[in-house]
């Protein structure tokens, strides 16, 4: 099987899937053939619960969201996963931003959030691109060949995956222990102590 020098393709994955089970490779996403469509909505799915867990490359702070001067409603983005408004009265009600203390879903001031959108499969980085194949594989062989001793092999390339994924994450994120407020607050509970 060719593959590309970049960026892994949503064909490539499918490719993969199949050649792990000793399936023949496939041309095009366009093939009829009953397991590229399962492995491409398996691949859809794995990706939507990815991407609602809010990593660097698909969420968006301190937002500015504005109603429409026409209907005096926010309308949030059509792939949006996760709305997070800095001012706990607003609410997602489908894609309409709602007011639980007015109880209405006309808003003429501008609010702040943070959202979470969900991205197509090329708009992904390498590592959740790496992640999602290796899960696919994983979760194709538990559902539809079952074998145990490709399973342990698939579950190491899971985890392994994920925890390139999480280290990226934490990097790009600038995420440490030592400047969270929980680790703060416990050093000065223990300094009051001494």
């Amino acid at each position: 099987m060719a593959r590309t020098i970049g960026l892994i393709t949503e064909l490539e994955v499918v490719n993969e899937v199949l050649s792990t089970l000793g399936d023949n490779p496939v041309q095009s996403l366009d093939d009829g053939y009953q397991p590229v469509f399962i492995i491409k909505q398996m691949l859809n799915n794995l990706s939507r619960d990815l991407q609602t867990k809010k990593y660097w490359f698909n969420t968006e702070y301190d937002v500015t969201l504005t109603p429409n001067t026409l209907t005096d409603k926010i309308i949030l983005p059509f792939n949006i996963l996760k709305f997070e408004p800095s001012e706990t009265q607003y609410v997602a009600r489908g894609l309409t931003v709602y007011d639980r203390v007015n109880r209405t879903s006309t808003i003429t001031d501008n609010i702040t959030a943070t959202i979470c959108v969900m991205l197509e499969f090329e708009e992904l980085p390498q590592e959740a691109r790496t992640y999602l194949m290796a899960q696919c594989k994983y979760q194709y062989n538990d559902e539809y060949l079952g074998e145990p001793s490709l399973q342990q092999k698939l579950a190491k390339g899971t985890n392994d995956a994920k925890m390139e994924l999480d280290r990226t994450h934490m990097e790009n994120e600038d995420i440490n222990i030592l400047n969270s407020q929980r680790a703060t607050a416990i050093a000065y509970k223990n300094r009051r102590r001494s």
